[in-house]
């Protein structure tokens, strides 16, 4: 009867005793690179080096030296001496002169250049306003609006309001707001995450209240469409997607706009969003040559932490079952005992008891 109890709280001391904490970040980061180094060998380095190269992309090719030299992979020579050259002279200018005015103009870009011009207009309200005005005259004209850009100017333009009250303090989050525009119109954003994204977003700015407020304003007065949007941004409570956008900015912070915008393929939620934002806090800058090297595996050993934790949690609900089943089995024993005991002591007693012979004259 005591086999089964017994059986299960020994296995849970065996969980208990193995590795109950939840690994530092010193932990993580070696499981990290550990990971890296077994799926990117130096043939597979040198490939996509030479491949970003030939299609005139050295930034990336930078981003696969770094994961080289982050897990300690020689790279051939003549492979460095191939992008210096790219990366150096007219060749970069007239590459970045282009870019810029393409990202400056239509508000997207395909390369680090071309996303910091369009992120310059962003971070700015104009970014904000600028989107704003293109969704409120597709509300005039009847027509589909693209709620997830209409929400998250909306988001900018209070996080702009928020950024100058706090000195500063909201500027991580504005740029979170201006990378995942960005990504939104260059396709950068996995369809999960836009769902959860527009959820956030539609629950924290108010999309409803906002059609209200510009029903009357001319599509093309974009001064009085800017004084409706901050009068609606002063109204709605931004602290649930500032959290999630600070995340996108913080990333953005230890990397760079145009890697940001990479490893944002990769996301499916806002726990991956969070698990990526430790990623590179822990890796630095080679964890976006990390994400296109490996994708998923990043964010699959970030959160071993999480597992452990689960594993232990795990451990501590056996360990408790066992116990009490193993008091309760204790108990059923000890009372099945006292009864034998008693139903012993009854038939001794009866056993013994002298025979009472009839009384005479009966």
């Amino acid at each position: 009867m005591l086999i089964g109890p017994l059986v299960a709280l020994a296995a849970a001391v065996v969980l208990l005793t193995a590795k109950p904490d939840e690994p530092s970040d010193a932990d993580v980061r070696a499981d990290l690179v550990a990971m890296i180094r077994e799926a990117a060998p130096r043939e597979r380095l040198e490939a996509a080096i030479a491949g970003a190269l030939d299609h005139d992309v050295p930034e990336e090719a930078e981003e696969y030296f770094e994961v080289a030299d982050l897990v300690g992979v020689p790279v051939d020579p003549a492979l460095r001496s191939r992008w210096a050259d790219e990366t150096s002279g007219w060749r970069t200018a007239s590459r970045s002169v282009r870019r810029a005015a393409t990202g400056f103009v239509t508000g997207e870009g395909e390369d680090a250049v071309g996303m910091a011009a369009a992120l310059a207009s962003d971070l700015t309200v104009v970014g904000d306003v600028r989107d704003l005005a293109g969704q409120a005259s597709r509300m005039i004209r009847g027509e589909a609006v693209d709620e997830l850009t209409l929400g998250l100017s909306i988001a900018g333009v209070a996080l702009t309001v928020g950024t100058v009250a706090t000195a500063g303090g909201a500027l991580p989050a504005k740029a979170g707001v201006s990378l995942t525009k960005l990504a939104r119109k260059t396709g950068r954003l996995t369809a999960t995450f836009q769902a959860e994204l527009g959820r956030v977003v539609a629950r924290s700015m108010d999309v409803p209240a906002f059609r209200q407020a510009v029903r009357g304003v001319p599509w093309y007065r974009l001064d009085d469409l800017a004084v409706v949007a901050r009068r609606h941004a002063a109204r709605v409570d931004v602290a649930e997607a500032r959290k999630l956008l600070s995340s996108v900015g913080a990333i953005s912070q230890t990397t760079s706009p145009a890697r940001t915008l990479a490893i944002l393929r990769h996301v499916d939620d806002v726990r991956d969003v969070q698990k990526a934002e430790r990623a590179a806090t822990l890796l630095g800058k080679p964890v976006s040559g990390a994400f296109r090297l490996t994708g998923k595996k990043v964010l699959a050993t970030v959160v071993r932490a999480g597992a452990l934790s689960a594993m232990a949690l795990g451990a501590l609900l056996t360990l408790a079952g066992g116990v009490l089943s193993f008091m309760v089995g204790a108990l059923m024993t000890l009372a099945t005992l006292w009864r034998l005991g008693k139903v012993g002591r009854w038939t001794v007693r009866n056993a013994v008891r002298p025979l009472r012979w009839p009384a005479r004259g009966t």
